[in-house]
């Protein structure tokens, strides 16, 4: 993780792209260059006001790396508050955006076989990926599985065609939709591991000779199909994952219920310097850091996109929700501050630690 800065770029353009999603691209400064020079697969968080409240939302890079400029792709939400605040921008208006940051990256730069899964806007991450590996290198074998509703859904579609017919004996791709009839049976509903079952028997994807798998998509399709490629024998550290939506989940327990009431002292390791705060158990600790005047980085307040990540130093806390960190980070004691519980009645958190 780096730390979070927030910088003032110019949009460039903003371009529908399907009827429920748009291209936004914003300029560069020659100051930025380096500051935004992010590896594939990263995101940037936006931070803007809507109805007197600050809000601050994450969005996956979907350019390559360019000096010039850096490019997102939104899917509208009905009522949401980012869609709403583009309604009112237009280009040449500054908006603020973080550093780019996240883990969702090749590992290699000899990662020569890639199998890349997305549905709907998980597209964007990917597309950087796609887009940056086929052209840095050129041993690179790609298969993309692609999962929409329909063809008037997806994302990126035209680029995704111009890559097949550029590299067509290092990409193949495969478009599956949920809500329009193919004459390819197959391709019909949604990405399974069925469906990778059929093209790794059918020895369209050999499972044994992948450098990296990269699932981008709502949390059931992601989990399965990552549960499935661990067990073909898949090693853990090779399949990345990232969620774009993550509904309630009435599984989980709300392990608030069995804290005790009363509160905690939260000591915070933060750009050098340590402050503190009192917390109850029912506290978000993101508003009651905010409230004692502590500016802890955070985007997505989900459990999806680990800007908020930190250390448990001293002291026991534990997470409500966890979509993002791996098991070897929960292991060394890394925590998602936003789904922070307490647990001891004093704990010590470090922002400063990679």
């Amino acid at each position: 993780m780096v730390k979070q800065t927030f910088y003032d770029l110019k949009i460039n353009s903003i371009k529908r792209e399907t009827a429920g999603s748009s291209r936004i691209k914003f300029s560069l400064p020659n100051s930025l260059h380096e500051k935004f020079n992010h590896k594939p697969g990263q995101y940037i968080s936006i931070r803007f006001n809507m109805k007197e409240d600050d809000h601050t939302r994450t969005y996956s890079i979907s350019s390559e790396p360019n000096k010039n400029f850096i490019e997102i792709g939104v899917k509208h939400i009905k009522n949401g508050m980012f869609s709403e605040f583009l309604k009112t921008k237009k280009i040449e208006d500054v908006v603020q955006i973080s550093n780019p940051d996240g883990s969702f990256v090749v590992n290699s730069e000899h990662a020569n076989h890639l199998l890349l899964i997305a549905a709907g806007s998980g597209i964007t991450p990917i597309m950087s990926i796609l887009k940056s590996t086929l052209r840095r290198n050129n041993k690179s074998r790609i298969t993309l599985l692609f999962s929409n509703k329909t063809y008037a859904d997806m994302m990126y579609k035209t680029e995704i065609q111009d890559l097949k017919d550029k590299y067509l004996d290092r990409l193949l791709v495969f478009n599956f939709f949920s809500r329009e009839i193919q004459s390819t049976e197959f391709l019909n509903g949604r990405i399974t591991r069925d469906k990778i079952a059929y093209l790794s028997d059918a020895n369209l994807i050999d499972l044994e000779d992948l450098d990296q798998c990269f699932i981008c998509g709502p949390l059931d399709m992601t989990k399965s199909l990552q549960s499935y490629l661990k067990d073909k024998g898949v090693a853990e550290k090779k399949i990345m994952t990232e969620l774009f939506f993550v509904a309630t989940d009435k599984n989980i327990e709300d392990i608030s219920q069995s804290l005790d009431t009363g509160e905690s002292k939260i000591e915070l390791l933060i750009d050098g310097s340590k402050k503190s705060f009192l917390m109850s158990k029912n506290d978000d600790f993101i508003d009651k850091a905010n409230q004692n005047g502590i500016n802890v980085p955070y985007s997505c307040k989900n459990g999806m996109c680990a800007t908020c990540r930190c250390k448990v130093s001293s002291g026991e806390a534990r997470m409500k929700k966890n979509y993002s960190l791996e098991e070897w980070e929960i292991k060394k004691g890394f925590v998602l501050s936003c789904q922070l519980e307490p647990i001891d009645k004093e704990i010590s958190l470090d922002f400063d630690i990679i």
